[in-house]
């Protein structure tokens, strides 16, 4: 689906999705993660962008297992005005209502409390540490959201 969706939170400034526009949603993403830079993503993915006047954060789905029920979620963002929990339950629903995953996962360097707080406010938890995965001595945050999760903080209708 190419386009966008208008996001309105009550109180505050609407926010659009974008849709159908993965490479650059994407690019822009992997800009702004300092493990990723122009390594970008490797195989097939989506990503959905959020944006005001510009784009503010994009969130790119990737390594997707089928058979497993699991994918890997890359986020970015310039400003947290983007993580609202309408915002959320939208980026969400791709993965766990479109495509029917049972479990998200992250990787955050360990030194980036900044977004380990963004995934723990949206309702990931922590599950293992990979020592060493960004480098020596720079270790990640596998962060983790199963489907009763979802529906438990966000429900499971579509809205």
């Amino acid at each position: 689906m190419v386009g966008h969706k208008l996001v309105v939170c009550a109180g505050r400034a609407a926010v659009r999705l974008i849709y159908g526009h993965d490479a650059e949603v994407a690019a822009w993403v992997a800009e702004n993660i300092p493990d990723v830079g122009e390594r970008g993503f490797h195989g097939p993915s989506a990503a959905i962008g959020v944006a005001t006047d510009r784009l503010i954060a994009g969130m790119v789905y990737h390594d997707y297992q089928e058979q497993f029920g699991t994918m890997q979620l890359s986020m970015a963002a310039v400003t947290p005005i983007w993580a609202r929990r309408e915002v959320i339950r939208e980026l969400l629903a791709y993965p766990f209502l479109q495509l029917g995953c049972f479990k998200v996962w992250t990787t955050t360097a360990q030194s980036n409390e900044r977004a380990l707080k963004v995934n723990e406010h949206a309702g990931f938890k922590r599950e293992a540490i990979l020592a060493h995965q960004f480098g020596k001595k720079r270790h990640a945050v596998i962060m983790r959201m199963l489907r009763p999760d979802f529906d438990r903080l966000y429900g499971d209708a579509h809205g």
